[in-house]
């Protein structure tokens, strides 16, 4: 079975959602934030700040449930193999949704962060 809160997991999670904490605190309500950009590192779509604050940890949160879900209620026979691709992809798929959080954070306090520029 897939352990989700093992340690690494534990301080993904809690880096991500510092990151969310302190884009709600440095960051000016009604400012609209990059949640996508583009092969040449352009922004090609905003959001409003709550909600470009709220999609990572909000995606976070479902890949958590879905592998809860997977790993709960699979069959005995389909559980071994899961638990070892999941315990893998699960603190990858954290870090690069922090790792987002972070990009969004940062443009959004006008920090420049290199290739990606703003639109």
């Amino acid at each position: 079975m897939v352990e989700l809160r093992n340690p690494l997991n534990l301080v993904l999670v809690g880096l991500l959602l510092a990151t969310t904490v302190a884009g709600f605190v440095l960051i000016p309500a009604g400012l609209d934030l990059p949640i996508r950009w583009g092969l040449d590192g352009h922004v090609t779509a905003t959001m409003r700040r709550t909600w470009a604050l709220l999609q990572m940890p909000i995606a976070t949160a479902l890949i958590y449930g879905i592998v809860y879900l997977v790993t709960t209620r699979g069959t005995a026979q389909t559980r071994p193999s899961t638990a070892v691709v999941l315990q893998w992809a699960m603190p990858i798929l954290t870090a690069l949704f922090g790792l987002v959080q972070l990009l969004i954070v940062l443009t959004g306090l006008g920090i420049a962060v290199p290739f990606f520029q703003p639109s």
